[in-house]
């Protein structure tokens, strides 16, 4: 296994390049579509930003090296503890947590945006809570691990190309 020194800042931005993607993908099906479906439309993009942030690190483009655009703008890449290649099941695995909050989101703008749904509220900011979570434990973890990454047994490290 390499040595990998915690990559937290460069992470971070990743991160956060990577979710302004996925909020480019939310936003687009919304431009498009004029009057009342907007929000479901909405709905139907954050479904696209999700899967983007369920995949991205399994994308097979060479160009990209097995990782998202953010990780790879900003010169870091997950590793698989195990040292094998990343694959579209292990990112599932290791980004399930995050495209899930993403992802409770759509499901209730699709079905009527969350203010009508009971406890709408309430799911977006258990939604937000993960992400919190997440966000916390690669800030606090001594090598930047957070849930995502021990369910997948993987690790960010800097890229060496």
């Amino acid at each position: 296994m390499p040595t990998a020194r915690p990559v937290r800042v460069r992470r971070f931005a990743a991160a956060l390049l990577d979710g302004v993607l996925a909020l480019l993908l939310a936003l687009t099906p919304a431009a498009v579509v004029p009057g009342v479906l907007k929000g479901r439309m909405f709905g139907v993009g954050l479904l696209l930003g999700a899967a983007y942030l369920l995949l991205r690190d399994g994308i097979p483009y060479a160009e990209w090296g097995s990782r998202s655009l953010g990780k790879r703008w900003l010169g870091i890449r997950p590793y698989r503890m195990s040292g094998e290649p990343m694959t579209w099941a292990v990112s599932a695995r290791r980004n399930a947590t995050v495209a899930g909050a993403v992802g409770l989101g759509a499901v209730l703008y699709l079905v009527g945006g969350y203010r009508g749904i009971p406890f709408g509220e309430f799911l977006l900011y258990i939604g937000a809570a993960v992400l919190a979570a997440e966000s916390l434990l690669v800030a606090v973890d001594p090598v930047g691990r957070r849930a995502g990454d021990r369910l997948a047994q993987t690790r960010v490290i800097e890229a060496r190309h």
